[in-house]
């Protein structure tokens, strides 16, 4: 169970201040874990905490994967009070007692994988939130529904658009919520500008531009082990792009898609994957989308979107470290971007679990929708496609 002490230390603060900072012992962690964690909770959410634990309803989960995103999830999920963690399960044991020691979690019970089965019986379980490697998702998933669990997954639900299926398919069979970790659908600049676009603001879409630059460069072993695509830049990094195509275009479904890439490390050359991606999206309306994906930016998390339509422009911006700006004679200057994405997704990241606690207790349904997954998973599938043929995939 989640260590009683954080429980009762959180509860207690939250009745005394409007925003609070928990230290995680993180030191080292190289995109920036390592700083104090804000819960900065406003009046709103401080009720709607005490509300939920005054009712007594805290939603019950186990963990899978402790990795690089688990790391940051976990985090999340401990300073949530509508969570109470059972257990958390990975295939590393020495992972799971750095992941013991990193967050004070003695009395929170670590499982190697072989356990997972096994834990699924316990019927005091709400939910598993699936934070493993790229090709163990639709496994974990189905096994986690098919016992009646609810289940969050990291992006993408599986390797191919039949495993995302999968997954929806037994979802539906059980009746249970099943959401995948798109957290870009909640954070609230993307959110405007999908609104103003569902409006009529800029009138017809024409043109989308998509940028994801990371910052730092993930390890080489992650990068070697992310998926088993061949072509990871896509199917592990440009995925998040590839939704929010399907969802500002109201899942509107292409007519080709042509992708390029190259390896600028020699070492991923080494282990052909590439570090820089170039994507071309054709749709019958006359919409063209263009993403621009790379591994490594040396000034910052670089995330933007562009709509160009009929009647104006939408731009969401990278948000920046402050929002002091220098204007002097010999020129100006803004603060320097984020340094990765804990920090630049921080909020969305805790929302998605809200989302996702709210799925379980039955006052929402999860957000991403079967249709729009599957249209992901295909449109990565068609990519794939483009990448190995050197040509345009049609639809």
């Amino acid at each position: 169970m989640t260590t009683p002490w954080i429980r009762a230390f959180t509860l207690k603060t939250i009745s005394q201040l409007h925003g609070v900072l928990l230290t995680t012992k993180q030191a080292g962690h190289k995109w920036g874990m390592s700083r104090m964690m804000p819960l900065a909770l406003n009046q709103h959410q401080q009720n709607r905490h005490r509300s939920t634990v005054s009712n007594g309803r805290v939603v019950n989960v186990g963990i899978l994967g402790v990795g690089r995103i688990g790391q940051l999830h976990i985090n999340n999920v401990l300073q949530n009070l509508r969570f109470n963690v059972m257990w958390i399960l990975d295939h590393n044991r020495n992972l799971l007692e750095k992941t013991k020691d990193t967050f004070h979690l003695e009395d929170t019970p670590m499982h190697l994988s072989d356990d997972f089965d096994t834990l699924l019986e316990d019927p005091r379980l709400d939910g598993v939130l699936v934070f493993t490697s790229t090709p163990t998702h639709t496994d974990f998933s189905v096994r986690a529904l098919r016992r009646g669990k609810a289940v969050f997954t990291e992006k993408p639900a599986g390797e191919n658009i039949d495993d995302v299926k999968r997954c929806y398919e037994t979802a539906e069979e059980f009746q249970r919520p099943f959401l995948v970790g798109f957290n870009r659908r909640f954070d609230s600049t993307f959110v405007q500008l999908y609104e103003n676009v569902q409006k009529g603001t800029v009138g017809k879409l024409q043109y989308l531009r998509l940028t994801a630059r990371d910052s730092p460069k993930p390890s080489y072993d992650f990068l070697r082990t992310c998926d088993t695509t061949g072509c990871n830049i896509l199917a592990d990094m440009s995925v998040h792009c590839v939704d929010q195509l399907v969802w500002i275009t109201k899942s509107e479904r292409p007519e080709h898609i042509y992708v390029t890439t190259h390896a600028h490390d020699e070492t991923m050359a080494e282990f052909n994957e590439a570090d820089a991606i170039g994507v071309l999206v054709k749709y019958k309306s006359g919409i063209i989308a263009s993403l621009d994906t790379f591994r490594e930016s040396t000034y910052g998390y670089d995330i933007r979107l562009e709509v160009f339509g009929s009647q104006g422009m939408l731009l969401a911006d990278n948000p920046r470290d402050s929002a002091l700006v220098l204007d002097s004679p010999p020129g100006g200057s803004l603060p320097k971007l984020y340094n990765s994405f804990p920090q630049r997704f921080e909020v969305s990241f805790k929302e998605e679990l809200n989302h996702f606690a709210d799925c379980i207790e039955g006052i929402s349904s999860p957000k991403i929708m079967k249709e729009e997954s599957l249209l992901v998973s295909e449109i990565i599938d068609k990519g794939l496609e483009s990448y190995r043929t050197k040509m345009p995939a049609y639809f």
